[in-house]
């Protein structure tokens, strides 16, 4: 079997820990993944995201600095000058800094502020609710900003910052004014849980938010 079909094999069983003994096996095959945030939409994206979380869960285990250069090789990815723009990077940052938050919360800030491209803006507001579900410490300073994309134009950007700060919670009490006064917009946008792809609306993430803020669920 060729890597990149052995890479999607894993995947779509939602193997994980087997394609990350495989990866630390052969390095090599993390490219496999990483055309997989290339993708704008889709599950193959966020199964890409969760495989790169639990590779560098191993990774950092014998040797730290290989996570760290995984992060550098995803924040190259959303530069301009890398060839073309990874759409899914700063979730795969994201989720890896999630996994490992005492040792990559440097990267917080520097995901925040790897690019002004608006393309990036969903997947911030994503990477700083899946961070700050594990460390509501290490996103506080950013909740101005997820405040403000609470009314970005794109539904997306607005879904993902209302999901992100339920994720964070009481912590982001202030927060609760801007969604409680926010009119229901019922745009559906995509939500990965468990392991699935699911379409949600806007609204639905407020609400769940704002519940998980005020400790109801």
């Amino acid at each position: 079997m060729k890597l990149k079909q052995e890479v999607e094999l894993y995947l779509t069983e939602n193997n994980y820990p087997e394609l990350a003994a495989r990866v630390l096996q052969n390095p090599g095959m993390v490219k496999y993944l990483f055309r997989l945030l290339y993708h704008p939409y889709g599950a193959a994206r966020w199964q890409a995201i969760q495989g790169l979380g639990q590779i560098s869960e191993e990774m950092v285990k014998n040797d730290p600095e290989t996570v760290r250069e995984l992060l550098r090789r995803l924040l190259w990815s959303m530069n301009d000058e890398s060839g073309s723009a990874s759409w899914s990077a700063p979730e795969a940052i994201g989720e890896i800094i999630a996994r490992n938050p005492e040792l990559l919360k440097e990267y917080v800030s520097i995901v925040v502020h790897a690019s002004e491209e608006e393309i990036f803006h969903r997947g911030i507001a994503w990477a700083l609710g899946r961070v700050g579900g594990q460390r509501p410490d290490l996103v506080q300073s950013f909740i101005p900003l997820l405040r403000e994309f609470l009314v970005h134009r794109r539904p997306e950007v607005r879904g993902y910052a209302a999901q992100a700060l339920g994720r964070i919670g009481k912590t982001a009490v202030e927060a609760l004014p801007d969604l409680k006064g926010l009119d229901p917009d019922m745009t559906e946008i995509e939500v990965y849980e468990k392991d699935q792809v699911v379409m949600k609306s806007v609204w639905q993430l407020v609400q769940d938010a704002v519940a998980r803020i005020v400790g109801e669920i």
